[in-house]
């Protein structure tokens, strides 16, 4: 499991890693309060790429942080091109928090074609919730009236600093399928300004101007 803050990682480990670097910091197991020092030393010291919680529960860690969980989609059109909005000066996939309301719809749904998963911090099933929000997002985002979900892809995790506050995003991702005939407006009132098909040999064009996490996800589906 991977933790993005910007472009630099925690990760989980049960044993030390061989060849740590020396921008490599290793934390061996040790309680929420503990861990949160071990957080704070790595966020302060830019120097560490990578923070490596060893034999860490991820619950404990998950705690002290507030978490939001968000779904978002990957866009493809007939034409095999992609779909990306520009967004506080990096290109980014449409994506947004999921509404509680969306998730006591997804609990009455007994049909959804999502595979089971549980957010391990709040034990919400969000599979459904999950679709339901991001077919939304899109459409706030992108202007698209119509979008379909074509199969679900991996979650991503993030960590990043809101009035003094840490907060823990989980990004639950879709793979999904609009007709390039339709408009595109930009959601201004969340800082989107351009919302762009892009064909997949321009990818690494977004590529070296979007997060760390979208990277990440791009390259497990793309290459």
């Amino acid at each position: 499991m991977k933790i993005f803050l910007n472009d630099r990682t925690i990760r989980f480990s049960a044993t030390t890693p061989d060849n740590l670097l020396p921008s490599d910091m290793a934390v061996p197991f040790s309680p929420a309060e503990k861990l949160n020092e071990a957080f704070c030393d790595f966020e302060r010291y830019e120097k560490y790429h990578n923070l490596w919680l060893l034999n860490a529960n991820f619950p404990e860690f998950a705690s002290i942080f507030k978490y939001i969980p968000a779904a978002g989609g990957l866009v493809k059109n007939e034409k095999e091109d992609y779909l990306f909005i520009h967004r506080l000066g990096h290109w980014d996939l449409p994506k947004g928090k999921i509404d509680k309301k969306e998730i006591r719809v997804a609990q009455k749904d007994d049909n959804h074609i999502f595979s089971a998963r549980f957010c391990e911090k709040t034990q919400v099933p969000f599979p459904s919730a999950a679709g339901f929000a991001a077919i939304r997002e899109v459409k706030e985002e992108t202007g698209l009236k119509s979008v379909g979900i074509a199969r679900d892809l991996t979650s991503t995790w993030h960590i990043y600093k809101l009035k003094d506050k840490y907060i823990l995003k989980q990004t639950w991702w879709f793979e999904m399928t609009a007709s390039s005939s339709q408009t595109l407006k930009p959601q201004t009132s969340e800082g989107i300004f351009l919302v762009k098909w892009t064909p997949p040999n321009a990818i690494h064009c977004i590529m070296a101007h979007t997060y760390a996490s979208i990277r990440e996800l791009l390259l497990e589906v793309m290459f």
